[in-house]
């Protein structure tokens, strides 16, 4: 065929009604391929879901879940109407349970600076990163021969370790999707009633009111762990669960003082998301600040709570501090300010003199 002949077949193509609609439907058949390439891709993250939507987003209401058959509300010791919906339903952040370890030596999934809460019990250890809590919350595990429950709330940056024990039965929690003082409440597996991390005890079910005693942690550095606990072990990336632990869904989050949730009460002494490390000893509460733990000479703390000793120290090569020498019967955390004086608005700041 000629140059001219070809040109003239070009120009006489026409886009009939059938040739139009073969062409739409090419074009949606393929675009149906592509979102379901994106949904499999995107949501094999795992992230969690409050942190997919827009900060401060609601749920939609036809996809809020039921809550009331879910979990044991007899005994309630808060309002019904202050327990919000993180996002998430029952179990939809999936809390681990007798996790893989490796050994510090074997571990190539965290870099040197990567955050983990460090716990010792009958001198065993072990580093738990705060990339894989973040995504997960809540840890039952066995260290020590001590059943353990380590829960981390990103909402919070909380960190608490608890033995699992109770009047010697052993219980065991996931995270339950609902929140208080923008705070996690978990649920006990055995009975469905609800545990506040802050709280420092269950807020319902039989057990309302009660607590389960507090156990030594600190929060530092993976390189700092590992140099002083070589022999510790780590929890794996092995979880079971498909997830992107090299992701922080709450980036964007921990970089403003914005809440993401309301809380009952808010205090201006210090600002919302400053770092600190709350104590409750009996009635007393106090709050050390971890900037003025940094600032005290040698960057130890020594302080008495209701006539008891209290000893925290500050690492500035990890810019944290650690509780080195507690009362037995009191409640620690680490938090930011927002959280802890929602529920305790009497607490006490310590300052250095």
């Amino acid at each position: 065929m000629t140059q001219n002949s070809d040109h003239a077949h070009r120009e006489t193509y026409h886009w009939t009604p059938t040739r139009l609609m073969m062409a739409a439907f090419v074009v949606t058949a393929a675009a149906a391929v592509l979102a379901v390439v994106a949904n499999v891709t995107l949501g094999d993250r795992g992230f969690p879901e409050r942190a997919s939507r827009p900060l401060g987003a609601a749920r939609p209401a036809a996809t809020r879940p039921t809550v009331e058959s879910s979990f044991n509300f007899d005994n309630l010791l808060i309002s019904r109407a202050d327990i919000l919906h993180g996002g998430p339903p029952k179990d939809g952040i999936s809390a681990l349970s007798n996790p893989a370890t490796v050994s510090v030596a074997h571990t190539d999934f965290l870099e040197p600076d990567d955050r983990v809460i460090g716990v010792i019990i009958n001198d065993q250890s072990r580093a738990y990163p705060i990339a894989i809590l973040i995504q997960h919350e809540a840890v039952n595990d066995v260290l020590g021969e001590t059943p353990i429950l380590v829960v981390y709330c990103p909402l919070c940056d909380s960190v608490s370790v608890l033995e699992r024990r109770l009047d010697g039965e052993t219980h065991e929690f996931g995270v339950s999707g609902l929140i208080y003082n923008s705070n996690v409440l978990l649920y006990d597996r055995d009975d469905d009633s609800l545990w506040s991390q802050l709280g420092f005890s269950a807020i319902s079910g039989p057990n309302a009111g009660r607590s389960l005693p507090h156990l030594g942690w600190e929060l530092t550095t993976f390189a700092d762990w590992s140099n002083r606990h070589p022999e510790s072990t780590v929890l794996s990336v092995d979880t079971g669960h498909q997830r992107n632990y090299r992701s922080n869904p709450y980036g964007d989050y921990f970089e403003t003082d914005r809440l993401m949730f309301p809380v009952t009460n808010s205090d201006t002494r210090l600002n919302d998301k400053d770092q600190i490390i709350a104590v409750k000893l009996g009635e007393v509460a106090k709050a050390y600040p971890i900037s003025e733990i940094q600032r005290a000479p040698n960057g130890v703390v020594r302080d008495t709570i209701d006539g008891q000793t209290i000893v925290l120290e500050s690492n500035a090569q990890t810019d944290s501090a650690r509780v080195v020498q507690m009362p037995a019967n009191a409640f620690v955390a680490h938090t930011f300010w927002f959280a802890w004086v929602a529920f305790e608005p009497d607490t006490e700041v310590y300052r250095i003199r």
